[in-house]
């Protein structure tokens, strides 16, 4: 019976470990999904007849353009570091954004936990509701509003939809694993 009854302790808890869960899930599915978006960029380049050499270089440069561009969670751990009087190298600063992603993941995971557990609404679509509005509140508003990324209207359409599905699959995670927490304890 009492498992029944909404507990925000319990939420805290659940929420904790899912968004922690979820945030690795999210991760592995924006490596996956950018690596396949590069082999059919590849495949579409090679069928135009580009050479493969151009290809591979055009590639390279890519590659080092992204790695010296700054993440929205770099940025933040830029400036965090920055407030406190540090400074932070290239792998610094990408380990940073890490613990920056991570603890906001883990951060909205509570905050899906202990709604869910005081409004059971919260988990409509298991999940994938609450991961779209955090995309469009996060992703598509707070994030350009706080200039931490070019804002949405420059950045292309793929992009958009990708990090949407990346959000949808936060969200799912979150409830799965929220559940079968719940179930344990």
């Amino acid at each position: 019976m009492r498992k029944n009854r909404p507990s925000v302790a319990r939420g805290i808890v659940t929420g904790m470990a899912a968004g922690i869960v979820a945030t690795l899930i999210m991760d592995q599915f924006l490596k996956l999904t950018s690596a396949g978006q590069k082999v059919v960029e590849k495949k579409i380049k090679l069928a135009e007849g580009e050479s493969p050499w151009q290809i591979a270089h055009e590639q390279v440069q890519q590659e080092q353009r992204a790695a010296a561009q700054e993440d929205s969670t770099e940025i933040v751990a830029r400036k965090i570091a920055e407030a406190t009087g540090t400074s932070l190298d290239r792998g610094k600063k990408k380990k940073a954004g890490q613990a920056v992603h991570y603890t906001f993941g883990t951060l909205m995971g509570i905050v899906y936990g202990v709604s869910a557990e005081l409004v059971p609404e919260v988990t409509t679509g298991a999940g994938t509701a609450f991961g779209t509005l955090l995309f469009l509140g996060a992703d598509e508003i707070a994030v350009p509003a706080f200039q931490l990324s070019p804002a949405p209207t420059d950045t292309p359409p793929t992009d958009h939809l990708q990090h949407w599905a990346a959000h949808v699959v936060y969200g799912g995670s979150l409830e799965l694993v929220r559940t079968l927490i719940k179930r344990l304890i």
